[in-house]
């Protein structure tokens, strides 16, 4: 082939390309992007042989219904780590244009463990114009018990895979009798919700759910604490067994939480063998998926914190912490009931909802990028007096564009979630469509700490100090600092006026943009419903690629910082923990306010140090905390030398991984992070 026909193909191709991308519809675009996702974690074999897409064009109706049956028939069955679990990655429902995927959520599996299909069918209100409701419900039931028949059916010379198709179906009739009926519940309709396309579900309170069973099992001599604990380790891998097909994003990003501790509708505390159990797991094993949360109150036993911080120790990333009273406090303020926020879980990484009795959607709406209001004031080039005057014109033009992000979306239906509510059978509605007692939405604030040193550097150079002017710092953020090295050197020097200093100052100017931020999104309506929105944001890196330049010194594309998290080496532990439980969180500010901080291998020696320091911040008003326990160099080497680290496992936005598995963007980020908080 000669050199002018090459030139004339490439300029065609060329020409085609931007026509052809034109004829391809969204659905034929998220098919050939699911084949390409899917490519890099199977082969093109395995690929091509058993990937099959399940087109519901009619999400809520019986016909959805039948395509779930088709498609639970369809599906594999895995049996490992001693338990059978219907889940099948390469059996893929799809939704019509315009309808928004159902995702993380929490089911109630006290619930699940207790459910009787026969009994809600019988029990199901009727409603004349409701009938499609019911029909959807008896259509899904039929694809859930099609499925377990199918279980039951299959041959196996493995003894235990067979004694466990003698359980279904069984149990969908009734509750379960033992520990290992229980986790087998639990796995298999775990895996139908997965199966249905319900990304990022949790597995809620296990030690609470759980802990019937095992005392029954101790009683009757069936179960020991040791046994127990290899039933719940053998769930845990199990669970973690497809976390490659389960992260629609970065591998490990999953949202398989498992909470434990906090009080029960009683008010008591729950710490018990599970508990203890699963505390003991994570410190073993260190696996970066599942995870665990744990609900920590004034009441919360030395012993547990002990358990924690040795559990963090290990590397896993686990648990997060969450402060259950000032959360349930604030859960009744926005709206939901006293009686209910006793079950308070998490939508997915760390966003509040209740157990149960929500289908809140935490994370529909893109982050609101705090920065941008600054660059835009500054851009419209007036003359400020003061530094108040220039706050000000920035929280007016936040006031303006945090509306912008909230919007009424079309959700995908679930039957499957509408079994395990009483209000949507009770009502004959959908778990999305009404059915349940709360359905919130939130957003999420991304950059605060950089916005808030971006505006105290203002202050001390161009306002108190009168070192630069305004101009100077809208033409370095225009030139991405290119010969303004100086400014941007300036601007990232150490001082105690940062963010995560326990200042006034800088309080002040924090919650004022709080404040401002709440008063906004109050008179907002998603869905009909009240808007809640959070500081922390899993997009520091992904909305920061094209981002402009920020007056603390960071460039253009840099990634923003991670949640509520100083990012000067002047700031340690203590002081960044001491200035979160001061912050101010509105009643409204409660879709996720995590303190994130990497902490020096150091506190493994000194274990009760850091547990002193963490239930002292907790009980001054700390909202969330996560922690990472890394060494610097370590990452630098695992960088290197993947083939040396192949289970060095790190906390990322909310979730854990394994550091190999990570995009090269998020090991610079946390290597950069970890060298900050060595010299705090």
């Amino acid at each position: 082939m000669n050199n002018k026909i090459k030139w004339l193909l490439k300029k065609n191709i060329s020409f085609i390309k931007p026509i052809a991308k034109k004829l391809v519809s969204k659905n034929q675009k998220k098919y050939i992007y699911t084949w390409r996702i899917m490519l890099g974690k199977v082969s093109f074999k395995e690929l091509f042989l058993n990937l099959e897409f399940f087109r519901d064009k009619y999400p809520g109706t019986f016909l959805s219904a039948k395509l779930y049956r088709k498609m639970f028939l369809k599906s594999d069955v895995t049996f490992a780590y001693n338990y059978i679990y219907p889940f099948d990655p390469l059996k893929i429902r799809f939704l019509p244009e315009g309808i928004t995927a159902l995702v993380s959520i929490t089911p109630d599996y006290s619930c699940v463990l207790k459910s009787d299909l026969r009994r809600i069918k019988q029990e199901i209100t009727f409603h004349n114009e409701e009938d499609k409701f019911v029909d959807t419900v008896y259509g899904i039931i039929d694809a859930v018990e099609a499925k377990a028949n199918k279980i039951k059916k299959r041959q196996s010379c493995n003894e235990r895979e067979h004694f466990l198709s003698a359980f279904f179906p069984e149990i969908l009739y009734r509750d379960c009798i033992s520990l290992d009926e229980a986790i087998q519940k639990i796995l298999f309709y775990n895996a139908l919700f997965w199966q249905a396309r319900h990304w990022h579900n949790g597995l809620g309170r296990l030690d609470l759910i759980l802990n019937q069973y095992y005392i029954r099992d101790v009683e009757l001599g069936i179960e020991t604490y040791e046994s127990a604990k290899r039933r719940l380790k053998d769930f845990c891998l199990l669970l973690g067994y497809h976390t490659k097909f389960k992260s629609p994003g970065l591998i490990g990003d999953t949202g398989q939480y498992i909470l434990l501790g906090g009080i029960d509708k009683e008010g008591n505390n729950v710490e018990n063998d599970i508990t203890y159990m699963f505390l003991e797991i994570f410190t073993e094993i260190k696996v970066p998926d599942p995870k665990l949360i744990f609900r920590v109150n004034d009441k919360t036993s030395t012993e547990i914190w002990n358990l924690c911080i040795k559990c963090l120790s290990n590397g896993c990333g686990s648990p997060l912490f969450m402060n259950e009273t000032l959360i349930m406090n604030n859960m009744v303020e926005f709206g939901y009931e006293r009686e209910d926020v006793w079950n308070l879980g998490t939508s997915a990484c760390w966003e509040p909802l209740v157990i149960g009795k929500s289908s809140c959607q935490n994370n529909p709406f893109k982050s609101i990028v705090l920065c941008d209001s600054l660059y835009r004031v500054l851009k419209k080039g007036r003359d400020f007096y003061s530094f108040q005057s220039l706050l000000l014109a920035v929280k007016n033009d936040l006031a303006i564009e945090v509306p912008l992000v909230i919007e009424d979306l079309n959700y995908d239906y679930s039957p499957l979630m509408s079994l395990f509510d009483s209000d949507c059978l009770n009502k004959g509605k959908d778990f999305s469509h009404k059915g349940t007692k709360y359905m919130y939405q939130g957003v999420q604030l991304l950059g605060l700490p950089n916005l808030v040193n971006s505006l105290l550097n203002i202050k001390k150079y161009v306002f108190d100090r009168h070192l630069i002017t305004l101009d100077d710092c809208l033409n370095a953020i225009a030139n991405n600092y290119e010969g303004y090295e100086d400014l941007r050197l300036l601007f990232l020097g150490t001082s105690d006026e940062k963010f995560g200093s326990t200042s006034a100052e800088v309080l002040d100017v924090c919650n004022q943009l709080i404040e401002c931020v709440s008063h906004a999104i109050e008179p907002l309506r998603a869905n009909g419903n009240a808007v809640k929105f959070g500081l922390s944001s899993p997009a520091y890196l992904f909305q920061s690629v094209g981002s402009p330049a920020t007056l603390d010194g960071r460039k253009s594309g840099e990634p923003y910082a991670v949640h509520i998290s100083p990012i000067s080496s002047s700031i340690d532990i203590n002081e960044i923990l001491r200035f979160a439980g001061r912050l101010n969180y509105p009643y409204n500010c409660l879709n996720g306010n995590v303190v994130d901080f990497i902490i020096p291998l150091s506190y493994q020696k000194q274990p009760e140090k850091l547990v002193s320091i963490i239930r002292d911040a907790f009980s001054h008003g700390l909202f969330q905390l996560q922690l990472n326990m890394l060494d610097r160099q370590v990452l630098v080497d695992a960088k290197s030398h993947p083939e040396k680290y192949p289970d060095l496992v790190v906390r990322v936005w909310g979730f854990s991984a394994y550091f190999n598995d990570l995009p090269e963007e998020y090991k610079d980020n946390l290597i950069a992070r970890a060298g900050i908080y060595e010299t705090a």
